[in-house]
């Protein structure tokens, strides 16, 4: 957020709001799928039981967590009136729930864009709300253009095609 500011030249604060971090994976945290597999397999049957949004490893979060954090910070957004911009910079699982609240997708929908889509580390998604009241609009998602531009490697997160319950 800084760089972009500072790039930009806005005339703005970058202020830190902890709802906004990503996913707590509590003791999962570091560990890649099979990690979890071979160092707990018990919660590894147990996520794959209880599904992506659902699931909340030991002292962690599950997407539902996240997405009620999510729901408070729209809250403020929605109060600030009309003529506000606001970048948001997060995580991919921040950035998908997003589309979940914004969007009113349900639970089906919202795992199978998590199962299909790799977020674009450094994208861009975009909602709008021309009025400045009333429900949100996706303009754009997961755009690295701006990447591409400048002659940078686009990276992306490698995923998880394992999102629903079993």
């Amino acid at each position: 957020a800084e760089i972009a500011v500072e790039t930009a030249g806005w005339p703005v604060e970058v202020r830190i709001d902890e709802r906004l971090r990503d996913r707590e994976l509590g003791i999962l945290d570091r560990l890649t799928r099979l990690g979890v597999e071979n160092r707990y397999p018990e919660e590894s049957e147990r996520r794959d039981w209880l599904g992506k949004l659902y699931y909340r490893p030991p002292g962690g979060e599950s997407w539902a967590d996240v997405a009620l954090r999510l729901r408070s910070v729209l809250a403020e957004l929605n109060n600030l009136g009309t003529g506000h911009r606001v970048m948001l910079v997060c995580h991919d699982a921040v950035i998908m729930l997003f589309r979940y609240v914004l969007e009113g997708l349900n639970e089906k929908e919202l795992l199978d864009l998590a199962a299909r889509e790799a977020i674009l580390n450094a994208s861009v998604t975009r909602f709008v709300r021309p009025s400045g009241v009333g429900p949100w609009t996706l303009e754009s998602f997961n755009v690295a253009d701006h990447l591409a531009e400048q002659g940078v490697a686009v990276t992306e997160h490698a995923g998880d095609t394992s999102v629903r319950p079993r």
